[in-house]
């Protein structure tokens, strides 16, 4: 199974120094929204829950993961 780009967001800012411990993902701050977007490729699901968890962990509110090239 090939890797998927992801898009995970989040509540609040955190700023690219978190980008190492979230795999290498990349971490987008949209202002407007008080959102943090990372987006990056994953491997596999376990990859992706490793992740969710890391959020949970720091008590950041998860708003929605999206896999924009997904067959519908």
């Amino acid at each position: 199974m090939s890797e998927r780009v992801y898009q995970i967001h989040i509540r609040g800012h955190l700023d690219a120094d978190w980008a190492e411990w979230f795999d290498g993902m990349t971490l987008l701050y949209h202002d407007a929204r008080d959102e943090t977007i990372l987006q990056g490729p994953l491997r596999d699901q376990a990859q992706l829950y490793g992740i969710l968890d890391k959020l949970r962990t720091l008590n950041l509110t998860l708003l929605a993961v999206q896999v924009p090239d997904a067959p519908e």
